[in-house]
């Protein structure tokens, strides 16, 4: 049984993956719609499990694209809103089960069960990758429009490699798998029959489809988007996606900075139900599975990395939300408002998630506002729901021209490459970020495709300070 699984969190999703291969699924993993659309096109699935928060636009509309170009697949959404208007929206557009965040894995489970039995789509059954069919009902296979007549080895072969198309299958595998468990370690019959499906199946002219992976053994088709059988359960070299959401109106009459804060705050929550889904399956297969603690060791670190994301997203969530004191004065020393909102996410410091680099001038002085202390809670928050990875983050201040040029610079800590850049993170609720800094004089300079995000802000230097940066 074949499931694409489309989650743009790439930790939950390798997690996801391996507990529904215990359970005796094949699973692939797309963490952007390209690779949805190329998984799709490559091959045929049975059931595809998609992520609401999903992609550059949204999973809903990705949904509503694939139903009107006929696709009958069955698909659950998983989604961390729980509206009864959202469950209506999804059903209506297309999803055939809708699962909140965070869920239990045994209810993932079963909701895909019942998805496969009630699956009446009998095309659904055809094996195909690229032009290449395979009927196991009729056992009859077809190139485009070339039937291929097989000997029963041969078939049985070819439909091995095409239930784990884009995977390698070992020699050994392939051996006990078609003549049997008692057939030996005889790797060179494996090579044979090989030999007769490539004269078969990848005719002159051909595009080749059943590929050596030297030392292993063979693959069919092009590689897997994402490694769906890797055994590490998280693997945190993928980039993320971003998750977009509906813009919120400010329909109870609040405040000009209500509205937007609001869609904001729910925008940090939604990152919060992926943390806390991994903590809870991991825990629940944990559990299932009776395995001893040791067994677990190296997952259960990143599981208390999970649990210290969570923790530190509650905390942001928390003081974008905190009722404010009334200042005292029109300004606050910029290195007092910094150290105050970073001792919120101490956490993600002392587990390894961020590693902060302190630039800034303690001499500047910026808007006492609230607002901007929101804005702070709100960065470091989506920096850690949206970036599964651990972080180097340099934040750094100058004085230009009566203006406090504060810079927040990312990038992953083990490897330095670039992490998700600020459009990503907010997609289209970038607007909202940018009428909370207009809402305090300020302004916000964001660069394509570079994790950097820089807030002029109102500020001056304390008396009879010269401008300059901390070293």
């Amino acid at each position: 049984m074949s499931i694409l699984l489309a989650d743009d969190d790439a930790q939950l999703a390798n997690f996801l993956s391996r507990s529904l291969e215990s359970e005796g699924y094949a699973v692939h993993t797309a963490l952007n719609e390209e690779s949805v659309l190329s998984e799709l096109k490559r091959q045929n699935y049975k059931l595809i499990i998609l992520d609401l928060n999903f992609g550059q636009t949204d999973g809903l509309q990705l949904l509503e694209r694939l139903r009107a170009q006929g696709l009958e697949t069955p698909v659950m959404v998983l989604s961390a809103r729980n509206q009864v208007t959202d469950r209506i929206q999804s059903l209506n557009s297309g999803a055939d089960d809708y699962i909140t965040k965070p869920f239990s894995f045994q209810e993932l489970a079963a909701r895909a069960n019942a998805l496969l039995r009630r699956k009446t789509d009998p095309s659904l059954s055809i094996l195909r990758v690229e032009d290449l069919d395979l009927d196991p009902a009729t056992r009859k296979v077809h190139r485009s429009k070339r039937e291929i007549k097989l000997t029963p080895k041969e078939f049985e072969m070819l439909h091995l490699l095409l239930r784990r198309a884009g995977e390698t299958v070992h020699r050994n595998e392939l051996l006990s798998e078609c003549w049997g468990p008692e057939s030996g370690t005889d790797s060179n019959l494996v090579d044979v029959y090989v030999n007769y499906l490539r004269k078969k199946v990848d005719m002159p002219g051909d595009e080749k489809l059943i590929h050596t992976v030297r030392g292993s053994g063979y693959r069919l088709g092009r590689p897997a988007s994402v490694g769906s059988t890797s055994h590490a359960l998280y693997d945190s070299g993928h980039p993320a996606v971003s998750h977009t959401y509906p813009p919120a109106g400010d329909s109870d009459g609040s405040s000009a900075q209500f509205g937007p804060l609001r869609a904001l705050v729910r925008s940090v929550a939604h990152d919060l139900a992926q943390p806390l889904t991994s903590v809870r399956c991991f825990l629940e297969v944990l559990a299932l599975r009776k395995g001893s603690v040791a067994d677990y060791a190296a997952d259960i670190k990143a599981i208390e990395q999970q649990a210290d994301r969570a923790i530190a997203l509650t905390k942001g969530i928390s003081a974008m939300v905190r009722e404010a004191s009334i200042p005292s004065g029109a300004w606050i020393a910029l290195d007092a408002l910094l150290n105050d909102v970073f001792n919120d996410f101490v956490t993600l410091v002392h587990s390894g998630l961020l590693t902060l680099t302190r630039q800034w001038d303690p001499l500047i002085q910026v808007t006492s506002n609230p607002v901007l202390r929101q804005l702070m809670a709100l960065a470091i928050s989506k920096l850690a729901g949206r970036n599964a990875r651990p972080l180097a983050l340099m934040v750094s201040s100058i004085m230009v021209d009566g203006r406090c040029h504060l810079e927040f610079r990312w990038k992953v800590a083990e490897s330095g490459d670039g992490a998700q850049e600020v459009r990503a993170m907010f997609s289209k609720e970038l607007p909202h970020v940018e009428e909370l800094v207009h809402s305090i004089g300020g302004e916000l300079e964001v660069k394509e495709q570079e994790p950097v995000a820089l807030f002029k802000l109102p500020a001056i230097l304390a008396s009879g300070a010269k401008p300059g940066v901390m070293q």
